[in-house]
Formats: structure tokens, sequence, C-alpha cells
């Protein structure tokens, strides 16, 4: 399993935090297999152990593609186009980095599922929240074309290893519980595009 995602540190700080980090592939098993899906659109911030933190902005760029901007890493901003994949019913969130330097053009991959809101302050809602999960997918994948990647997500699905386990009951009780592979984001705002606020 590989945990070196040059462009961002989330799942390094996945250990800590996990934002977006993973491995880079040379290709994406698919492009957008569906509309997108609005849930992830708007501000987003998660916090390592250190409480450091880290932004995300997720806006609308097509009908099935987002346009994602990540802060609070060193080196500053980075920016990614990103779209829902899908391998035998599995969605993926695919993000191609735009970033100058050596993860230009490759891929990220990651699941990611809507869990119990955080626990709401007296008289308020519980905040949207979202698991991102790195796919445990071997080193020797990262090169792998469309199809064989693809093959490769397959087997992990097949065998249950695709993702890391977690605690589904601490979940829908709304605790945060640290899953190796994976970060919980805490929905901060909206986004307004053309007069429509998501």
């Amino acid at each position: 399993m590989f945990r070196t995602f040059r462009t961002f540190r989330l799942l390094s700080l996945l250990g800590s935090l996990l934002l977006l980090t993973g491995c880079l592939f040379d290709n994406p098993p698919s492009g957008p297999s569906q509309s997108i899906d609005t849930w992830l659109v708007g501000q987003w911030e998660t916090k390592d152990k250190s409480g450091h933190t880290c932004r995300t902005v997720v806006a609308p760029a097509s009908s099935s593609h987002y346009r994602i901007s990540l802060s609070g890493l060193k080196g500053g901003t980075q920016d990614f186009d990103a779209w829902i994949g899908r391998v035998d019913g599995f969605s993926i969130l695919i993000l191609k980095s735009l970033n100058e330097g050596p993860s230009v053009g490759k891929y990220a991959l990651f699941h990611y599922e809507l869990i119990s809101p955080a626990m709401p302050e007296p008289g308020n809602i519980g905040a949207t929240r979202i698991r991102l999960s790195e796919l445990q997918l071997d080193e020797s994948c990262r090169s792998l074309d469309s199809y064989k990647l693809r093959a490769a997500i397959r087997q992990g699905l097949k065998e249950g290893t695709l993702l890391a386990p977690y605690d589904v009951v601490a979940d829908r009780k709304g605790k945060t519980v640290e899953t190796p592979g994976s970060v919980i984001w805490t929905k901060t705002g909206g986004v307004t595009l053309s007069g429509e606020t998501f």
C-alpha cells in the first residue's frame, strides 16, 4: 500500500489526517460516468492531530467535472480537475493534478461517502461530513493502463481489500474514528456560481 502523494498530503495527513494524499496513477480507471454529485460541492476543511487545518473548495466546472482547489499545505494552493468514475457500480472520485511539476497530469483515486453529521451545537444542525478514502491498491498499479487498473480495482472489490476497514457503528453514532487511509472532511460553507448556491 502506498501513501506518498507528492502534491497533497491528504493521507499522511492520513495517518495524521488524510486530506487528499495517496498514490498518483499514470491513468484514470475511467472518464466521467455520471453528473456531478452536488453533495461534494462547497467549502470543506479538516485538521491533523497537531491542529493544522487544510481547506478545499469544490466547485462545478461542468455537468460532469469539478474544479478543486486545496490550500493549507506546504507549497501553497493545489488545483485539480475531478470527476466521478465507476468500476462495476463502485464510485471513485478521480482527481487530475493541474499543478506544475512531476505530478501534472497524474491521477489520485478516492472513494467518498456521506457520513453522520458532526455533533451540533445546541440549537443548530450538525455539519455535513464526508469520508474520503484512498483506494488500497498495490504500488505496482501506478503505471497500469485504464483497462488493467479497472481489473485491479475489481479484484480489490472482490477480495474486500480495496478500502481499509472502519467502525460503522461509531459512524452511525456521529463519532469520528481514525481510519487508515481516510480523512473526514467537514463542510464549512457553500459555493455560489451563476447565481446558484451549492
